[in-house]
């Protein structure tokens, strides 16, 4: 099987080698073959990088690298390190990426394997250019340099060359250069796929940031679009939905383009290009999302959109060199610059994670503190106290519940306590044309299942959470399904298409590897199933009008953060099913205060509140009763979703 999936590697069949790999990785280890298991994750690593899920990239890659060094095989050793590297650098992890990058080289060197030394080397250069230290980048470069350079060394080692020549100001032998090498390319069928798109893409953006700093814009116009239908022309060769996803999200398309745009003021039109990768995994197959249409006329969308709904939108966009906000209301659009880059807001995100999962409270939210003041001030005086507060996130800023950042405008307080806030997924879905509302009525109620696992023991509070939503609705409007009863085909067989609620309250289960994987938790069938997936949620047969799910489960928003995407999991199922709103969980819900939250949330639904006002109003009571429950942790999980 492993030596299948090379074959298949080496055809560039990549999909298919990394499902023969995954079925040998498992034969392997029951046989106990460390030698072979180090094989198969490392092909793996490398497989999943050329598909840029980059999360089992880095998770092979490692496991390979620590293996390799423990069965003392520094040729293989050397090989994961230059992959693990290129992932880590990929993902901004430059501090790591340069670490590793060194330690191939070191081990390469006391080998004489010139191909790894030159790899790494090359490699070192790509990271001194992006850190614009020029010099070190150039000696790296003339290190590197072989007259017997062949392949993809000498292709990387001429695209290097290229860069250098742009950042040195050397414009026109920058664009000869690049044009030759894009040229040599062209011949698809005898060229591999990273060559035929990937490394096309490369070029391209090159050429298109040589002729930007040449103030060529049109030229510069033109190769920035290529360089996107270049990336979509690789997606689409994908068999798999993730795979497409993952080249999407996972090369920079658009970050170059967006700074262009800004650095000419242009700022209304690199908006429309920072949408323009978004939601594409829930809807497809929708036009509006492969061309930008007239931006004056979209903005102008947007903004009617607004008035209508009395909103203000905060939309941002994140790149390794830095971040920007666009504030819209009815009548103004403004840019800020946030004078942070990618790499260090996450940081400064994962600090604030940390925090929240030690039940940190106000006074020890240093980090929501300093976030607010990043992300939220510059906007703060076209959101007044009373905003509707719309959240278009970019990277792990989807992680964040702004709600718990903490505003300085006055004492200290959430900003929970002057907005309410939803959180979109995309500006094209949010103000395209309603759908007509299907007349769907009543809820669909499922939760309290059977312990199925042990790992997901019964929920003591479930029976208590789900009596404290159903009692809202007329009897007749309630299918309730409950205990050994609430399987997976309770609601697969459960016509969930026909409800206009929909209320889970059992375990969630995340998978960050494999998204359409992550799980709600129920009964066991006869068969032993007892896991409704994200992959089921999302069959054709089981669509959805819903105007709300709840997903009562921790992590239901999702861990596996795509950059355009968001966090694809349960809450990006139900969306993608058809649900025009979720309430889904950020990190873990706590069983004994859900209840009452939802107690509150559903009355205030009923007496006709919106779903974010009355989600605020449930947050805020749990907030100022004070004691235990009033930190973040327990109350500010659950956020809503919105724009399917």
């Amino acid at each position: 099987m492993a030596s299948l999936a090379f074959s298949l590697q080496k055809q560039q069949r990549y999909e298919e080698a990394i499902d023969w790999n995954n079925q040998a990785l498992a034969a392997a280890r029951s046989a106990d073959a460390p030698p072979l298991e180090e094989t198969i994750l490392g092909n793996l690593g490398f497989l999943y990088a050329e598909l840029r899920d980059f999360p089992n990239a880095q998770k092979n890659s490692a496991a390979a690298e620590a293996l390799a060094e423990q069965l003392k095989n520094p040729a293989d050793e050397q090989k994961w390190l230059i992959d693990l590297a290129r992932v880590q650098l990929a993902r901004g992890q430059s501090g790591a990426a340069e670490q590793s990058f060194y330690r191939a080289l070191k081990i390469a060197t006391s080998l004489n394997d010139n191909d790894v030394a030159e790899k790494a080397l090359l490699n070192l250069s790509i990271v001194k250019l992006e850190q614009k230290n020029l010099d070190e980048a150039e000696k790296y470069q003339r290190q590197a340099f072989d007259p017997q350079l062949e392949g993809e060394n000498l292709a990387r080692w001429k695209l290097n060359e290229a860069r250098l020549l742009t950042a040195r100001g050397e414009f026109t032998k920058a664009i000869s250069s690049l044009l030759d090498q894009l040229h040599q390319t062209a011949d698809a069928d005898k060229q591999s796929h990273n060559v035929r798109y990937l490394f096309r893409w490369y070029i391209q953006a090159a050429l298109a940031n040589a002729y930007a700093a040449e103030n060529n814009d049109a030229e510069a116009e033109k190769w920035f679009q290529r360089s996107i239908d270049t990336i979509e022309e690789a997606a689409n060769t994908m068999k798999h939905q993730e795979f497409q996803t993952a080249i999407r999200d996972n090369m920079p398309v658009f970050d170059d383009y967006v700074t262009f745009l800004v650095d000419h003021k242009q700022n209304e039109k690199a908006l429309q290009v920072a949408q323009l990768g978004r939601a594409r995994t829930l809807v497809p197959d929708d036009d509006g999302l492969r061309r930008p249409v007239n931006t004056q006329a979209w903005v102008a969308s947007i903004q009617q959109y607004l008035r209508r709904n009395h909103a203000v939108l905060l939309a941002y966009f994140a790149t390794t060199q830095d971040c920007y906000l666009w504030t819209l209301t009815g009548t103004q659009l403004r840019l800020s610059r946030l004078g942070i880059t990618g790499p260090d807001l996450d940081i400064l995100i994962d600090s604030y994670k940390s925090a929240i999962q030690r039940h940190a409270s106000l006074s020890e939210s240093t980090a929501a503190k300093r976030l607010f003041q990043i992300l939220v001030q510059p906007a703060l005086d076209l959101v007044p106290k009373g905003s509707h507060a719309m959240i278009v996130a970019d990277s792990k800023i989807y992680s964040l519940n702004f709600e718990t950042l903490v505003s300085s405008q006055g004492s200290d307080h959430y900003w929970l306590e002057d907005v309410d806030i939803q959180n979109v997924s995309s500006i094209h879905l949010l103000v395209r044309p309603n759908r007509k509302r299907s007349s769907t009525r009543g809820l669909l109620l499922i939760g309290a299942p059977a312990q199925a696992d042990p790992h997901f023991p019964e929920l003591p509070n479930a029976p208590l959470e789900m009596e404290s939503v159903r009692k809202h609705f007329s009897p007749r409007d309630v299918t309730s399904v409950s205990g050994r009863d609430a399987t997976p085909a309770s609601y697969t067989n459960g016509s969930p298409g026909g409800y206009k609620y929909i209320y889970l309250a059992t375990h969630g289960s995340a998978n960050a590897m494999e998204p359409r994987k992550s799980a709600i938790i129920l009964s066991p069938e006869s068969n032993g199933t007892f896991k409704l997936l994200a992959q089921d949620i999302i069959s054709p047969k089981l669509r959805l009008n819903a105007e709300l799910v709840t997903i009562s489960a921790c992590e239901g928003a999702g861990t596996d953060v795509q950059s355009l995407e968001g966090l694809i999991g349960l809450e990006w199922a139900f969306m993608r099913a058809g649900a025009h709103q979720v309430v889904a969980a950020l990190w873990d819900v706590d069983d004994a205060i859900t209840p009452q939250l939802m107690d509150d949330f559903y009355d205030q639904l009923k007496q006709g509140r919106s779903a974010s006002e009355a989600l605020r109003h449930a947050k805020l009571r749990a907030l100022k009763a004070g004691g235990k429950y009033a930190t973040p942790y327990y109350w500010a999980s659950l956020q809503l979703y919105t724009g399917s």
